[in-house]
């Protein structure tokens, strides 16, 4: 079985000779990617391309500012460099200010787009187009997987990501309470925009993807309580699911941390995957639990946190391997991931190797 055929099967509740290995952003057949241009990550993206199953992630490409032009600004200061966003719209100008460190890969957001509840009506003044997809990095990404590789998964963010994203995290969390109203009213109108987009482009020609939907997350314990989750997030997500179900695609809920009290509800929503189902104290369920409750209705991908790839022991990676394969593999839904992956330059030689003892471990106890 090769691993398109593995994690298509896994995605449908159909039998599978292992459990599929991934390592999320770790995309070994992204040859355009800065891991697999990076000499210290070589060993690594090597082995990865050689022993696991590829789901390579790209963007949806929603233009989430219309028509607007936007206008940056760089400058270095030290060994960071800086960029400086500005938005018009009809309302007046939008601006975010990000900083980027040298031989770490990730973009820290200084100053975030939203600042007060105002910045809201500035955005949604923005005049949506909705635009033809383009399709060039699905076919890029299609060539570099072949017929055997794996699948292609776009990375879509839920109205409750464009809003959440866009504040400062404890000043999103006041404003969901203190101006509910105008937080529905800027969720229902961005859900109207992300489904029209996503409409034409489940009918633009692609196949046997997944759709990654990012945001639940935001609306769960204890930064909001389940009635947020159900306001924000399952009103919309469900609507998606269908959409993509009725389709022919698959959906993968990404949520982050403490999911135990939401559960029932991502259950009603019914997305095919739910990652990366964090253990305790991270998240607040087991694996064991969440597979017991879920049973074979979602494919459970993720429960390998990177912390543990970053500073645990060879022989305790091993273990958790067994651990989590003892959990979630009978059945035959369940993906065994990592929470992450690594940003810093180079990867550290433990790293390395815990990856590869990882991966070699899920082979060993992956087995049906």
């Amino acid at each position: 079985m090769n691993s398109k055929e593995r994690l298509l099967n896994v995605l449908k509740g159909k039998p599978v000779d292992r459990v599929p290995i991934s390592t999320y952003e770790l995309v070994g057949w992204n040859q355009d990617s800065w891991e697999n241009n990076e000499p210290s990550y070589k060993k690594l993206m090597d082995y990865i391309r050689k022993n696991t199953d590829c789901m390579h992630m790209i963007s949806a490409g929603y233009d989430t500012f219309g028509g607007c032009e936007t206008k940056k600004k760089t400058w270095q200061e030290g060994g960071s460099e800086f960029t400086r966003t500005t938005v018009p719209t009809p309302k007046g100008d939008l601006v975010k200010l990000t900083r980027s460190d040298e031989n770490i890969k990730t973009d820290w957001v200084l100053e975030h787009l939203f600042k007060t509840p105002e910045d809201l009506d500035k955005y949604l003044s923005m005049p949506f187009e909705n635009k033809e997809p383009d399709l060039t990095q699905y076919k890029k990404a299609l060539e570099n997987l072949g017929n055997e590789k794996g699948i292609v998964l776009f990375d879509f963010a839920s109205p409750l990501c464009e809003l959440a994203d866009n504040f400062e995290f404890g000043e999103f969390t006041i404003q969901s309470v203190l101006n509910k109203d105008k937080i529905t009213y800027f969720l229902d109108a961005i859900f109207e925009r992300r489904c029209a987009y996503l409409k034409k482009f489940l009918k633009s020609g692609i196949k046997d993807c997944i759709f990654r939907i990012c945001g639940p997350e935001y609306a769960t314990p204890p930064y909001l309580s389940p009635e947020y989750f159900r306001d924000f997030v399952v009103k919309y997500d469900k609507r998606l699911i269908d959409l993509i179900r009725e389709n022919g695609m698959f959906s993968r809920t990404h949520s982050h941390g403490k999911v135990a009290r939401v559960l029932d509800m991502i259950l009603e929503m019914g997305p095919d995957a739910l990652d990366p189902v964090e253990p305790p104290p991270d998240g607040d369920i087991t694996l064991k639990e969440a597979t017991e409750k879920i049973g074979k209705k979602i494919c459970i991908m993720g429960n390998m946190e990177l912390k543990y790839l970053e500073f645990c022991s060879e022989p305790e990676i091993e273990a958790k391997v067994k651990e989590m394969m003892d959990s979630a593999k009978e059945g035959g839904r369940y993906v065994i991931m990592p929470t992450s992956a690594p940003i810093n330059v180079p990867l550290s030689a433990k790293t390395e190797k815990n990856y590869l003892c990882f991966i070699d471990a899920a082979l060993k106890y992956g087995k049906y």
